[in-house]
């Protein structure tokens, strides 16, 4: 009957049991022991098959993980996710750096219940011990509309890598999305609670933002990983004028879960022309800050554990200049953290530092946090 068939084409395009139904095609593992996610397959019958445009519906017998084309084709199914940076069309695993998630936003100061339904200023810095607002961009690039999709808002301790039980929920809400090429496809989300930022391990917190809907695009996993996951989108940036810089010379940064394997984390001085975030600190498409000129050293500190206070980094043992600093450390083990410095000065008016930490196994970048210096 109707209802049967109903359930019947959301088996065949997205299968609840898996909730990965990114473009039909099988995704690589990640390296070592990290979670990876993996997709099912298509059987190419989307042309007169369940959910085709125009088609008439046929009910094959398919296994669970196996679906009539890809999602892009199919009318019965939404493609939600997040950004991790301009131009991001939903490709999952992502290349270069996915922290910089253009879709988070904050109107530092302001409780929910008196800001504004868009942020006022897109690239606004949490003010500590106060009200913040925390708004997201999410989208659905699928042929069908997405009813009652949840957008869940998190804070982390600043960090490289998260895992399950280090979430600290901020609050959620819900979204109606239109399907692909309508006005409505994409919106921005307000959470409704208000988030009273503290700065832990002095720096800032991470914000992470998770789009779902079941049963026709439930939250896939790994259930943290941005650059992986289409699903969510990632914030781990760090913004204080220089003032603010000579006053923290030190931030603390968890390493996160390794999974068994030993990782690699170093820092790199990077042009701000490679971090389109910036756009959004100089609300103008067509601005960004120049790049300071390195006047100082930066560094990472060698890893140790987590809650033993911030490390004592000393003088920063790493050289001067552009590019990648030092040679970065090897960590081994959960529950670690770097300490990041930089004795820089003022890179100027209209000018910017930015730096970046990374994490890495087996060559393969698993989180970063950036820290960006705007001169004055």
């Amino acid at each position: 009957d109707r209802a049967n068939i109903t359930i019947n084409v959301h088996v065949d395009c997205c299968p609840p049991t898996k909730g990965k139904c990114d473009d039909g095609s099988n995704q690589p593992g990640t390296t070592g022991g990290r979670p990876a996610h993996t997709t099912g397959t298509s059987d190419g019958s989307v042309k007169g098959g369940a959910g085709a445009p125009g088609a008439v519906f046929k009910i094959p017998r398919r296994p669970p993980n196996v679906w009539p084309g890809t999602r892009t084709q199919l009318a019965t199914c939404p493609i939600l996710f997040i950004r991790a940076k301009p131009g991001d069309m939903g490709a999952r695993p992502v290349v270069g750096t996915f922290w910089e998630s253009p879709d988070i936003f904050i109107e530092p100061g302001v409780a929910p219940s008196a800001s504004p339904a868009m942020p006022t200023t897109l690239g606004g810095v949490a003010k500590a011990n106060a009200d913040n607002t925390v708004y997201a961009h999410v989208w659905n690039l699928g042929q069908a509309p997405a009813i009652q999709a949840l957008v869940e808002f998190y804070w982390f301790n600043p960090s490289l890598g998260f895992k399950e039980g280090e979430q600290n929920l901020i609050g959620f809400a819900m979204v109606d999305l239109a399907g692909r090429g309508s006005s409505g496809s994409h919106k921005v989300v307000k959470c409704p609670a208000s988030w009273k930022a503290t700065y832990e391990n002095g720096g800032h917190e991470c914000l992470v933002v998770r789009v779902s809907q079941l049963p026709s695009d439930p939250l896939s996993s790994p259930a943290w990983d941005a650059c992986q996951n289409r699903h969510i989108g990632q914030r781990n940036i760090h913004v204080m004028t220089a003032a603010e810089a000579a006053a923290l010379p030190t931030i603390g940064i968890n390493v996160g879960p390794l999974f068994g394997q030993p990782a690699q984390v170093a820092v790199v001085r990077a042009d701000t022309g490679t971090m389109p975030w910036l756009h959004l600190a100089t609300n103008s498409r067509t601005l960004l800050p120049g790049t300071g000129a390195p006047t100082g050293d930066v560094g990472i500190s060698p890893p140790i554990p987590v809650g033993g206070g911030l490390p004592n980094l000393g003088a920063v043992p790493n050289a001067r200049g552009a590019g990648l600093i030092g040679d970065g450390h090897g960590v081994t083990g959960d529950g670690m953290q770097v300490g990041f410095v930089t004795t820089d000065g003022n890179p100027g008016n209209g000018n910017a530092h930015v730096y970046r930490v990374s994490g890495s196994q087996n060559g393969q970048t698993f989180g970063g946090y950036t820290v960006v210096i705007l001169g004055g």
